[in-house]
């Protein structure tokens, strides 16, 4: 029941109450009902984005595991790991399942206006577990406009006792976020037996707490603040105070597109808990994990050239790898690779093998690698090319294999055998102009696709390389110091003057600068829309927003370019505190 003090997001409920209230008083335009499929598009973006960091999450689990095995990690500790594990995954569905009812209840909307399904059994939108999570467009709906289906499907003919549909809705929210907060509190550990029990409202939350971890009870609370649905919404209508049930408030006259934008907002409130209990649950984890996140075989040596006479060792193992055990490896060499009963093990007691340099020319090497899979070696094929010639040329790229679009790419060429001062490149789909040191500045231009670069010397053509040529990688958006998911303070984000747009450190791309053209900011539970004006500025509606962010979400979307010259969005979510 609504009363006292309405809190911000109540507030903003009141306010849109309101602001529907006025379009249908002004027969709805077009272009209005219209601006309600933007916003449902901004709020699914914010949702994609967090489920995005909410994903990584969660693999870090496996890697955790992983690691802790590596290190020999007691059974005790692997037992644990495995607890908050199997709470991650039991997160993980309970989000898709609510995710998928809100998605249904929005399809079932849009479908009696439209006569079929907004979705289709395609991965596109449901996933292996016949979870819903996408919905078409909704710039495809003919009738955005018609308001009597909201209603009917969420109200019915009393707006001051909606059906009980609409009030499954509000439901649903509140059981997942009590479920989701029992998942993450109730649990055993070195220091006790913790449990949890989610009040019936939040004026019991206090008490509930009292059996919790008390490590855990700042999340806690948290989590149970960040978004409540009150069954009843206290709003102002000329000065008179009036109390409407919460269905009402968002479906009573409301368009199509509007209530299915209401729906997507639920949508990313729920997304966004699912980032704070798995940031949460995770964080109960302390093993540093290894940064992998797939296994396959690799084969690497520290040249793929050797001149006549000299030897290789090439090792081959697994990426991802157990560095107690010895690889199991066999293999063939240039005509050998097509007959595998010539095959041969490792010549190395570590696994890897050393190769000769004897006779010149191109060689290859074909074999497999056994991995155990369940207690069952299983094979795994792998390759190996490598040269053995007189002096020739090769192209070496210090910075990446490839070409980016716009930038300034160093190539560096060599030739064993010649003086460096006489070694040149020349490039086709590709301009190059010498910086010094045997260094080239390779740049091409956007739409390209390939580029060669020839290497010669004293006349003598040494050989050509192909390289791909491609746009440049997308850019990280930063809120000051602070990244994707991660958290600010209130004195930091309120004094913010704008975002800016660079490359993270991993990126080896140097020097790189972006332009900002524009952009928004939201703070989840304020009403309205800052801008970020072109260079990454704030507007002062964004500066007046950040200024009420405190305890809250913000979500930034930017639109900028590179050196490539495209245009890209980029986003940003985080909590402050």
């Amino acid at each position: 029941m609504a009363g006292g003090k309405e809190t911000p997001r109540q507030k903003m409920i009141g306010m849109m109450y309101l602001v529907l209230t006025a379009l249908l008083a002004l027969n709805v335009s077009k272009q209005i009902v219209a601006a309600f499929v933007t916003l449902n598009d901004k709020l699914d973006g914010s949702a994609q984005m967090i489920g995005n960091q909410t994903t990584s999450y969660y693999s870090s689990f496996e890697k955790k595991k992983t690691t802790l095995k590596a290190q020999n990690g007691s059974p005790q500790a692997i037992k644990e790991l495995e607890m908050w594990e199997e709470k991650s995954h039991q997160v993980e569905n309970r989000t898709k399942s609510v995710v998928s009812f809100l998605l249904s209840e929005c399809n079932e909307m849009i479908k009696t206006s439209e006569g079929k399904d907004w979705y289709d059994n395609s991965e596109e939108y449901v996933d292996e577990q016949g979870y819903i999570f996408k919905l078409k467009p909704l710039s495809d709906i003919a009738g955005m406009d018609n308001y009597d289906i909201p209603t009917n499907m969420f109200i019915g003919g009393n707006p001051e006792k909606p059906i009980e549909r609409g009030m499954a809705l509000r439901d649903s929210i509140i059981a997942y976020r009590n479920a989701v907060a029992e998942i993450m509190m109730n649990y055993k550990d070195s220091r006790g037996d913790w449990t949890f029990t989610a009040p019936e409202s939040l004026e019991g939350l206090p008490e509930a707490m009292a059996t919790c971890n008390p490590d855990d009870t700042a999340a806690l609370n948290q989590f149970m603040h960040s978004f409540n649905y009150p069954e009843e919404v206290e709003h102002k209508i000329h000065g008179v105070v009036e109390v409407t049930p919460w269905p009402s408030v968002m479906f009573d006259h409301a368009p199509i597109v509007a209530a299915a934008a209401m729906l997507t907002s639920m949508k990313l409130d729920v997304k966004n808990a699912e980032l704070m209990a798995s940031q949460h649950l995770l964080s109960k984890v302390d093993v540093q994990e290894f940064d992998f996140n797939k296994i396959e075989p690799l084969a690497f040596a520290s040249t793929g050239y050797i001149n006549q006479g000299d030897s290789l060792n090439l090792r081959v193992m697994i990426a991802a790898y157990d560095s107690t055990e010895t690889p199991k490896v066999s293999w063939g060499q240039d005509a050998d690779t097509a007959n595998t009963e010539n095959w041969q093990p490792a010549n190395n007691p570590d696994g890897s093998i050393s190769l000769r340099g004897d006779s010149p020319g191109n060689h290859k090497l074909k074999g497999v690698i056994y991995v155990k899979q369940r207690g069952v070696d299983i094979p795994k094929p792998w390759e190996f090319n490598y040269t053995v010639g007189q002096p020739m040329g090769v192209v070496a790229q210090p910075e990446m294999r490839i070409l980016y679009w716009g930038y300034n790419n160093v190539v560096e060429g060599t030739a064993s055998g010649y003086d460096p001062s006489k070694v040149q490149l020349s490039g086709s789909g590709c301009s190059l102009s010498a910086k010094g040191n045997g260094q080239y500045i390779a740049k091409v231009s956007r739409g390209t696709r390939n580029a060669k670069i020839s290497v010669s010397a004293e006349g003598a053509n040494l050989g050509s390389f192909d390289f791909e040529c491609r746009p440049m990688p997308n850019a990280t958006v930063y809120f000051g110091k602070t990244e994707m998911g991660g958290k600010a303070s209130y004195t930091a984000a309120k004094n913010q003057s704008g975002v800016r747009v660079g490359y993270d450190p991993s990126v080896p791309l140097k020097g790189v600068t972006f332009s900002i053209s524009g952009g928004i900011v939201k703070v989840d539970g304020v009403p309205g829309t800052g801008k970020v004006t072109a260079g990454g500025k704030f507007d002062s509606k964004a500066k007046s927003l950040l200024k009420q962010s405190k305890n809250k979400q913000v979500t930034i979307v930017v639109d900028y370019k590179g050196p490539d010259g495209i245009g890209k969005k980029g986003g940003i979510s985080f909590s402050v505190k």
